[in-house]
């Protein structure tokens, strides 16, 4: 039976084989920067922005995004490939521009005889290619694109429609492709979110139906509604999981009204709580899978000058509802499979004012589990990426409600502190809403990889935040407890396979 590695490395097309071996000696070239992560999914040179077009075909994942390789000026889709959602194997470049300047961000959608890309080409319009081959390298642009152009629209009001990054679908009756992002006002500042709904029976001819979504206020003022993901989540509802330009990723669950083709929101929440574009999460791609999961990725911003590359991608995550429609967020399964060498610690009391640093565990590409019973201190959590003086340090942290005021209970991450390199650009914490009910513990699964930090707690929130240590000994890592006495019990931590050949 052909691995995938053959099938690679066999490509039809010399440019192609050349392409990939290109990729690969850029990963070298670049392999010495000790922010390189070791099991995200990062550029293999230069500048990688939004995910594009997550999917399952023939058992494989691909995982496309925005791409500029050194000495383009133009934004191409780069792409990926994995037989389990967490071990990437560069591919030649997917979409090339040519009618358009760019080929910006988009979604697929998954037939039984092909997989089809709609993406939105810069000065032109929306776009459709279509790929059926193995490892989805064969696009073919349809001949008629942009086939939903850009047209003359008013300048405030944004009418008849902005078209811009858009997620395809298809239902009984054919195609539907949906664009943002803002009207009636600047985007950022003081616009309204929309997302427009068009119709089509032979992916070429369009019908414009209106707005799916619009002026939703459960968001802020200036909040655009970009990059849109719309796929059914279970318990019958729908999410819409997009990106802001002034907040970053987020989502509603909701009702779809198909007959009327309206998506009225339940509930509102963030994936990026902090301010947008330094360091933080951004934009969204989103599948459902063979097995039914609604999966979904993200890249992650910078907070330093580019070192050769840009931007990391989060873990994958499985969104679901709960019986009650709240929303449960959790790393994907697959990721347990890059556990490697396990170590423990022992349930230990930390009472107020004390940090104890834990022997046993340490490391920069580690996963860390563990339950916390804040009991009645103030502020509680870890640091991670700790150098033995704590002169850099990164904390995780959670806030009990009631000793607020007002407002809920809060999980963070602070990295203020976490490295003495001065020119970073610098950050507020990433500071989520996390309220628990009374007696409830936390369950952490944290994940650092040298330059990425991904909290999931309780299956309810997930905060990420980029940090660069500069010294070699920042791998400790500590407890704390302010204000009162906690409890850690289950305490363990996993080192994290790395899953790039030029890293080990």
């Amino acid at each position: 039976m052909t691995t995938l590695d053959e099938r690679i490395a066999n490509l039809e097309s010399p440019e192609l084989v050349e392409q990939v071996k290109r990729w690969r000696t850029s990963r070298e070239r670049l392999s010495s920067d000790r922010h390189r992560p070791t099991f995200h999914f990062s550029p293999p040179e230069n500048f990688m922005n939004d995910p594009n077009g997550l999917c399952q075909w023939k058992g494989l994942y691909h995982l496309f995004y925005q791409f500029r390789g050194d000495g383009e000026d133009r934004v191409h889709w780069g792409h990926a490939v994995s037989e389990d959602l967490v071990r990437w194997k560069d591919l030649p470049i997917a979409l090339y521009p040519d009618q358009e300047h760019d080929v910006f961000s988009g979604q697929t959608l998954v037939e039984d005889d092909r997989v089809i890309a709609a993406y939105h080409g810069t000065q032109a319009g929306n776009a459709i290619a279509t790929a059926s081959d193995y490892l989805l390298i064969d696009w073919k642009k349809n001949p008629n694109n942009p086939v939903i152009p850009i047209v003359p629209f008013d300048e405030e009001t944004g009418a008849p429609y902005r078209v811009f990054d858009p997620c395809i679908w298809k239902e009984d009756d054919g195609y539907y492709a949906l664009s943002g992002t803002f009207k009636n006002g600047e985007r950022s500042i003081d616009c309204e979110g929309v997302d427009h709904l068009f119709h089509s029976t032979d992916l070429t001819n369009w019908e414009y139906l209106g707005e799916l979504i619009s002026a939703n206020r459960i968001s802020e003022p200036g909040e655009d509604y970009a990059v849109p993901n719309f796929w059914p989540i279970g318990n019958g509802k729908h999410m819409l999981l997009f990106f802001s330009h002034k907040r970053g990723g987020q989502y509603f669950v909701g009702d779809y009204d198909q007959a009327n083709h309206k998506f009225t929101p339940d509930y509102h929440g963030r994936l990026n709580n902090g301010p947008l574009a330094i360091g933080s999460l951004h934009a969204p791609s989103a599948t459902i899978d063979d097995s039914g999961r609604f999966l979904a990725i993200f890249n992650v911003k910078e907070s330093r000058e580019s070192q050769g590359w840009d931007d990391i991608m989060t873990l994958p995550t499985h969104l679901s509802l709960r019986d009650d429609n709240s929303l449960s967020i959790r790393p994907v399964d697959e990721i347990e499979s890059l556990r490697g060498d396990r170590t423990t610690a022992d349930d230990i009391e930390v009472g107020t004012g004390q940090q104890i640093v834990l022997d046993s565990i340490a490391g920069n590409a580690i996963e860390i589990s563990m339950t916390i019973d804040p009991g009645d201190a103030h502020e509680v959590g870890l640091n991670v990426l700790r150098s033995p003086d704590a002169e850099e340090t990164t904390r995780i942290s959670f806030f009990p409600k009631g000793h607020q005021r007002w407002g809920s209970a809060h999980l963070q991450i602070d990295g203020s502190s976490s490295s003495i390199r001065t020119d970073l650009i610098p950050r507020p914490p990433e500071l989520a809403p996390f309220d628990l009910s009374k007696g409830e513990s936390i369950n952490l699964r944290i994940f650092v990889d040298r330059s990425i930090i991904e909290v999931f707690a309780n299956d309810m929130q997930c905060l990420t935040l980029r940090a660069y240590p500069d010294r070699d000994d920042s791998v400790g890592v500590s407890l704390f407890s302010r204000g009162g006495t906690a409890k850690f019990t289950g305490i363990e931590s996993w080192k994290m396979e790395c899953t790039w050949p030029e890293l080990r």
